[in-house]
């Protein structure tokens, strides 16, 4: 009877565990960053369309910082600090970008010494590509032209 009781016990509590990693955490490290992947995305005071409506997002691609999970709800941060809560379906794992500072340059290499492609200002949004030795390679379109090339890593907030 002890046996039983002893392997009932740990069948409980093995699925239980099982069960709570499956739905509760995407398996994905924390912190990490994330992209909104709608037009249109409601941010709330907490992990439940229960909570009231903080803020909407109201443009696709913007970086987010997802700092914590719960059953399909990731809190995330934007670049000004802010903590909201999101539904799993409304981030995408597309790597995007924007820059924090006036100014910056778009190289043709990834090197300080390579061409400069572009100037460009603050926040503007960029598609990241891969980031390696403190370059990243980026694409965006803006001043209604389309670029790529890489910028100095420490000008974006997103990676």
């Amino acid at each position: 009877m002890k046996r039983v009781l002893i392997s009932l016990l740990f069948l409980l509590v093995n699925s239980n565990s099982s069960y709570s990693a499956e739905t509760r955490f995407s398996g994905d490290p924390l912190p990490r960053f994330a992209s909104i992947a709608r037009e249109k995305a409601d941010a709330r005071f907490g992990p439940s369309v229960k909570y009231p409506i903080k803020y909407t997002y109201k443009s696709k691609f913007q970086p987010v910082k997802v700092v914590n999970e719960y059953y399909g709800w990731y809190q995330i941060q934007d670049r000004y600090g802010d903590l909201s809560w999101v539904y799993k379906t409304t981030l995408s794992k597309k790597n995007y970008a924007i820059t924090i500072h006036d100014n910056i340059k778009l190289y043709a290499r990834p090197k300080l010494t390579a061409e400069i492609l572009a100037k460009v200002n603050k926040d503007v949004l960029f598609f990241v590509d891969e980031c390696d030795n403190g370059f990243c390679r980026v694409e965006t379109n803006f001043n209604n032209q389309h670029f790529k090339g890489f910028i100095i890593q420490d000008n974006l907030w997103g990676v």
